[in-house]
């Protein structure tokens, strides 16, 4: 085999082995899509005080794109910020404890409105000993 194919050979499967680790736009599109409809489910719910319905809503968007990744959509409410919200909600002092300093830990600061932060560092000590 001369090195010209040699080397063509190896920028096939270079390419190839590139494709299939290399995020798909249109994967990621399709996830942030479903991500933001989890989401409003979750707001869905909340507005109808079904904590718990909310809560798997949250946890499912929060999974498929982290928060501040839902491009081009209002996401005024943020899933982890909702979780931890609607786990304060029916008393479950563990999951909120843990959401709201998750919020706090994964949001950019320019991007947390100072009503939730407050919100999130008042219940971590008031709730969570911090």
């Amino acid at each position: 085999m001369t090195p010209l194919k040699q080397n063509k050979i190896l920028l096939f499967f270079s390419t190839v082995s590139l494709m299939l680790v290399a995020p798909v736009p249109w994967a990621m599109a399709q996830s942030e899509e479903e991500a933001y409809e989890y989401n409003r489910q979750g707001m869905i719910a909340m507005s109808e005080a079904e904590f718990e319905a909310a809560i798997v809503n949250f946890q499912k968007a929060a999974a498929l794109a982290k928060d501040y990744q839902i491009r081009d959509r209002p996401l005024i409410y943020t899933p982890v910020f909702m979780t931890a919200w609607a786990s304060e909600k029916i008393d479950r002092v563990t999951e909120a404890c843990r959401e709201f300093q998750h919020f706090l830990d994964i949001a950019p600061p320019d991007a947390v409105e100072p009503t939730k932060a407050e919100h999130a560092r008042d219940y971590l000590k008031q709730h969570c000993g911090g």
